[in-house]
């Protein structure tokens, strides 16, 4: 009998730790207001948010992006093909799949406090022993290519 209250208490600590880890816009996927707004960076992207991911346990990043002929296409990128928890941090790697082991995310202006433009992922993250704050700059690893979202050679899809 004392094993089954044991198994009900992991169940509950799971789902808790599992329901921490996806980003749920309010009002759904169809109202999500981009982050972006009319701002421009990633290399020429503007209306861009995060969304739960494609992929379990992973969050996707969307965006507006302008082609060569002036013309912009909507592209969806895998966050986890780029960014890796290392020990609690946030940083890039190719295929790092920090979804399994951070949550709560969004998206933030420059976290030292200088003005700026939304581009910062800020997470808590699970270092082995106890969950912390990290954050890193999406600006620095995604980027344009020829209209899509790109970072570290994975090229988005069309969303």
């Amino acid at each position: 009998m004392k094993t089954l209250p044991k198994l009900l208490f992991g169940a509950i600590l799971f789902l808790g730790v599992v329901h921490g880890l996806v980003i749920e816009p309010v009002g759904g996927l169809d109202n999500v207001e981009p982050t972006g707004h009319n701002e421009t960076a990633f290399g020429g992207c503007t209306r861009w948010y995060m969304t739960p991911g494609t992929h379990p346990l992973d969050m996707d990043f969307l965006a507006e992006c302008q082609t060569k002929d002036g013309s912009y296409l909507k592209s969806r990128q895998y966050l986890g093909q780029c960014i890796a928890n290392v020990d609690g941090y946030l940083m890039m790697q190719d295929n790092g799949w920090f979804g399994n082991t951070c949550g709560d995310c969004w998206l933030s202006p420059d976290p030292k406090g200088k003005l700026g433009m939304f581009t910062w992922l800020h997470c808590s993250c699970y270092d082995g022993e106890k969950w912390g704050d990290t954050y890193i700059n999406l600006d620095d690893i995604i980027s344009n290519f020829h209209g899509l979202l790109s970072c570290l050679g994975h090229i988005a899809v069309l969303a």
